[in-house]
């Protein structure tokens, strides 16, 4: 990659943060230098500090788009849908790493420090969020923690069911083919993840 081509990915992965609502605003400005380094092989202040100029730029227009989030969006009902799950024993993680090897890591991770055993997991990781942000729907992993090799596939495929029924109740449409061989898709939406604001419960 051509050292323009890693600037104009930086420049668009920044956008992506911001639009992606995870990073708190100091989170964000910090990890730009690390990413700078990642990206290059080197440091450079100048690209860091013209990467926290764009932060904060966009940030603030963020600040004010979220402002007029009056009603729910639909990241609001992803969010309760994944709160349900996770009380339900089932492992639910936004953003979970950026592979899906990483995902998976961040998941079992969470299992491992649970009382009671979840019975499954499912999760979205960071390449999906920047395919969510752009527009592009949302892809989900899921499984069953279950050790038995011949119950796998059919505790799993009860995980995607109750996964797809928790959505649907909270608003959020999925479109799947009932098949662990694939993932569970919430279609293309408007992407609203809240970073200042939170929703008034009624």
């Amino acid at each position: 990659m051509s050292d323009d081509d890693s600037r104009k990915h930086l420049f668009a992965r920044v956008e992506c943060a911001v639009r992606g609502g995870f990073e708190d605003e100091e989170e964000l400005l910090e990890s730009l230098e690390q990413w700078v380094e990642d990206e290059l092989g080197e440091s450079s202040g100048v690209l860091t500090e013209q990467l926290q100029d764009h932060a904060r730029k966009l940030l603030q227009e963020q600040r004010v788009r979220e402002a007029g989030w009056s009603e729910p969006t639909l990241n609001d009902a992803i969010d309760s849908a994944f709160d349900e799950l996770n009380q339900r024993g089932i492992v639910a993680l936004e953003n979970a790493g950026y592979t899906m090897s990483d995902g998976w890591s961040d998941v079992n991770e969470v299992a491992s420090y649970q009382d009671t055993p979840p019975r499954g997991a499912v999760f979205y990781h960071g390449q999906d969020l920047e395919r969510g942000v752009a527009g592009q729907g949302l892809m989900l992993a899921f499984g069953a923690y279950e050790n038995n090799s011949a119950k796998h596939a059919a505790a799993s495929l009860a995980i995607g069911r109750e996964v797809c029924e928790v959505l649907g109740r909270h608003g959020v449409k999925t479109e799947w083919n009932g098949s662990v061989e694939e993932r569970i898709q919430i279609p293309p939406f408007e992407w609203r993840k809240r970073r200042w604001s939170e929703l008034a419960r009624a």
